[in-house]
């Protein structure tokens, strides 16, 4: 009976100590997946309307507030918009880049603005391409 709890004694530190870097290395991973999600999104937790989307290469697009898609009906035709799903963001939203409008980044044509469809298909927001080709 004292054999046993001598080797319960020596294996208790281990195990606390094997805990201890379990629990630390999955704050990390925890970390790093959030900085990844906030640097690529601009939230930690990012919704149907991020602050920022990378799209057409990597290129970042940021979010307009003033923007609304009922006030400018030239790219909402009955009650979709004219442009063409291009993906998904993280929140479910649809993705849209007008038909026309683009400028050349290397070999491959990016639109300056795109808008995402929300769920619902009543409130378009736009995105702006941030920075130059």
């Amino acid at each position: 009976m004292a054999r046993r709890r001598d080797s319960w004694r020596r294996f208790l530190p281990v195990a606390v100590a094997a805990s201890g870097l379990i629990a630390l290395g999955l704050v990390v991973a925890a970390g790093v997946v959030l900085e990844r999600r906030h640097s690529e999104y601009g939230e930690f937790f990012p919704g149907q309307f991020p602050e920022k989307l990378t799209y057409c290469d990597g290129r970042t697009y940021l979010r307009d507030p003033a923007f609304s898609g009922e006030r400018d009906s030239a790219i909402v035709i009955e009650g979709q918009l004219a442009g063409v799903s291009v993906g998904r963001t993280p929140g479910g939203a649809t993705i849209v880049r007008p038909e026309r409008v683009a400028v050349v980044a290397g070999e491959k044509m990016c639109p300056t603005v795109i808008w995402v469809d929300g769920r619902d298909g009543a409130h378009p927001v736009s995105y702006s391409l941030s920075g130059g080709p």
